[in-house]
């Protein structure tokens, strides 16, 4: 049976045209150009902007607030059962099989659930519209149900395909958009920047940073009033990079279903407008200054152009061992 699956698996994942390339190389880097010119703005009149459009507690905005968190994650669930997939098919040994198996299983629900549980938090979540008051047990429940179903779609969309390089290409955009999520998770807690809301309730000792300047005294402010590390981690926004990584997750997806390849200029437009709206709904929450959202769209925007140029390089050597072995 492990014979069959690797004698099917002889087509290579497709190679993007030089004309598609070319296309959303362009794309990404005139969002990129658009995103520096907002960060230099932010730059100087951040916390007069954050002033003028601060209107929290609408349910509407943090409902589009909250759709942010889903471009990057649960795409991600889905790659997780294509891996899934071709570990079980692999020549390894049955241990190591299964053993990459429930590894992928159980990252898929940890995905799913720990997103799923912010979505349908009260802080972060619909506005209170959708489980609000739901136990954590319950909302990290719900999530980890979703992760494994997601993962169970990866998991027959991975048979479906047969190309064989399919594992590699999914895992080099699992990992480069996990390392534009990590770095910006890395950067909040190094610059630890207070919020603009937890400016406007007026704390004693917390004033306007900007934010190429670390936040010294974080953990003492905590202390003194009562207030969550969360509210220190405005720079750079984590609901924007996920946002704006529309395009990297989608290019993800079209490996698995190579009929979404002709729809990647599509994504690349639903990016630059699903990226706007959700920064600027972080905006008008008080959760991020300009510079915030902006810095963690443009992070994921590098990650998308990385991404490009992997894939690139990466085909065209598969390519070209292939074409060797046929002569």
């Amino acid at each position: 049976m492990r014979k069959g699956a690797s004698q099917r698996h002889e087509r290579l994942v497709f190679a993007l045209s030089e004309e598609q390339r070319s296309l959303l190389t362009r794309g990404m880097g005139a969002f990129a150009v658009v995103l520096v010119v907002l960060l230099g703005v932010g730059t100087f009149a951040d916390l007069q902007i954050a002033q003028a459009i601060y209107a929290p507690n609408n349910p509407a905005v943090i409902f589009v607030s909250s759709l942010g968190l889903f471009p990057l994650v649960y795409p991600a669930c889905i790659f997780m059962g294509v891996l899934m997939q071709r570990c079980l098919a692999s020549q390894k040994t049955p241990a190591l099989r299964v053993a990459g198996a429930i590894l992928c299983t159980l990252l898929a629900m940890l995905f799913g659930a720990l997103i799923t549980k912010s979505v349908l938090s009260i802080l972060d979540g619909f506005g209170g519209i959708v489980g609000s008051e739901l136990p954590t047990a319950v909302r990290l429940g719900i999530g980890a149900v979703i992760g494994a179903g997601l993962c169970a779609v990866g998991f027959n969309a991975g048979k479906a395909n047969d190309a064989k390089d399919l594992a590699r290409q999914v895992l080099v955009v699992t990992v480069v958009l996990a390392f534009s999520f990590l770095l910006v998770e890395l950067l909040k807690n190094f610059m630890s920047r207070p919020r603009p809301r937890l400016l406007f309730a007026g704390y004693d000792g917390i004033e306007f940073c900007p934010w190429y300047r670390k936040f010294s005294g974080a953990p003492e402010l905590m202390a003194a009033h009562g207030i969550e590390k969360d509210a220190f981690k405005s720079f750079p926004s984590g609901h924007s990079l996920q946002a704006a990584s529309v395009l990297g997750a989608f290019y993800g997806l079209s490996l698995v279903y190579p009929s979404l390849q002709k729809k990647l200029g599509i994504a690349l437009v639903v990016e630059f407008i699903f990226a706007l709206t959700v920064m600027a709904c972080r905006m008008i929450l008080g959760a991020h200054f300009l510079s915030d959202v902006s810095m963690g769209a443009l992070l994921s925007v590098i990650a998308c152009i990385i991404l490009m140029a992997l894939q690139k390089r990466w085909s065209a050597m598969l390519h070209a061992v292939s074409d060797d072995q046929r002569r």
